[in-house]
């Protein structure tokens, strides 16, 4: 999920070199459909388009046991029975609503309007503030040295801002 669309996730899935198709979810519509707050997640669909897997938060190709578990399936001669380690979720009024407010600021982000983009994703916060995929498309535009010029993230920054409420 990355609101500046897929050019900026495209180095780290590059380093990644995963050998199976990668999509970026510019709208947040898999947020909207299963309700998930934070990222990385997750979804193995197979050639038939069944979701067979679905993992929310931590999911991280880099991991042995994960590109196990991806090589295996992905490689079986039929989609085979993985549980998701989560259960899908409802989402709630607040987070829908949250939702369409960040797809507008992204429809305004698009258009170059940027200052209006990032008050839509505020107003956003505001009405779900434990929501970290929004937070963090905030902080990617208001910061984007702390995402995108260098080799890592900064995850020790984003848990400062975290930690101070921001």
């Amino acid at each position: 999920m990355d609101a500046q669309g897929p050019e900026k996730a495209s180095p780290y899935v590059q380093r990644a070199n995963p050998t199976y198709t990668n999509a970026v979810d510019e709208e947040n519509l898999l947020g909207q459909l299963y309700g998930f707050k934070a990222i990385p997640n997750g979804f193995l669909i197979d050639e038939n388009g069944v979701l067979d897997y679905m993992k929310f938060g931590g999911f991280d190709i880099r991991k042995a046991e994960t590109v196990k578990m991806v090589s295996e399936w992905a490689t079986a001669t039929q989609s085979e029975d993985l549980s998701s380690e989560v259960e899908q979720k409802t989402p709630g009024e607040e987070h829908l609503g949250a939702i369409a407010l960040f797809q507008e600021g992204n429809g305004q982000y698009r258009q170059g309007l940027t200052a209006e983009a990032l008050v839509k994703w505020k107003e956003a916060m505001a009405l779900d503030p434990d929501n970290l995929v929004i937070r963090k498309q905030i902080w990617a535009v208001e910061h984007p040295e702390r995402f995108y010029a260098s080799d890592k993230v900064d995850y020790a920054w984003q848990k400062e801002q975290l930690e101070k409420g921001i």
